[in-house]
């Protein structure tokens, strides 16, 4: 049902709608990094406001896709301590990034300024042959797993019963039974799990549902 005009003020007020119509109108038209502040996680430079110290993440595959998500970081609430791969040349994209697609994978370096290779390698981990050894490192708080589909069920539970968080790359994993499996594991060991569907996490698509879910459109019939 569509709001009535006798309370659309109400129902508009100071809501995540202005706030996009604010931030649109100063020219961030694109919503980029613009989620910590929709989703209300407090300003990181002010220590009365922000989450205290930036989650500590391990990332496990930095191949393309994981190139793409250290990419997406927030630096002001990701402090990524240690990465694995197998692979000589992915260590290194994810540091330096991709030089032919900078704007989708601008590396470790380039997210943190680091001037260096070796000053990034003095605060971040480097694992080459198990992913294993990243999870019993104790100052890994969470990792974002981003291998072949097939690992994601097994990285995932042996990543929880290690005592990390997980956000694993989508798929969530091959089999519906691998999927609730990875869900009864967080459940048991009181572990944060999520999915990288973008969509869930994108201000735009959040944005419109809010509006749904205030009234502010008619009744929706089709997507």
């Amino acid at each position: 049902r569509a709001v009535g005009r006798d309370n659309y003020y109400e129902a508009t007020g100071v809501t995540r709608r202005d706030f996009l119509r604010g931030v649109v109108g100063a020219g961030a038209v694109s919503g980029a990094g613009l989620g910590a502040m929709y989703f209300g996680y407090g300003d990181q430079s002010d220590p009365n406001k922000g989450l205290g110290d930036p989650l500590r993440v391990g990332i496990i595959g930095t191949g393309d896709e994981g190139g793409v998500l250290i990419g997406a970081l927030n630096p002001n609430y990701i402090d990524v301590v240690a990465i694995a791969d197998i692979r000589p040349y992915s260590i290194h994209r994810a540091f330096h990034g991709d030089a032919t697609a900078l704007s989708a994978r601008p590396g470790l370096m380039n997210i943190y300024d680091w001037k260096t290779e070796d000053a990034a390698r003095d605060h971040v981990k480097v694992y080459t042959d198990q992913y294993e050894e990243l999870l019993d490192d104790p100052d890994v708080e969470a990792v974002i797993i981003a291998l072949p589909l097939w690992l994601h069920h097994p990285a995932a539970i042996q990543a929880m019963r290690k005592g990390k968080h997980v956000l694993t790359e989508k798929l969530m994993a091959k089999t519906v039974a691998e999927c609730k499996e990875m869900g009864r594991v967080a459940e048991a060991e009181g572990k944060l799990l999520a999915t990288g569907h973008q969509r869930h996490y994108s201000i735009l698509y959040a944005n419109a549902v809010d509006q749904i879910r205030r009234g502010l459109l008619v009744d929706v019939h089709h997507i």
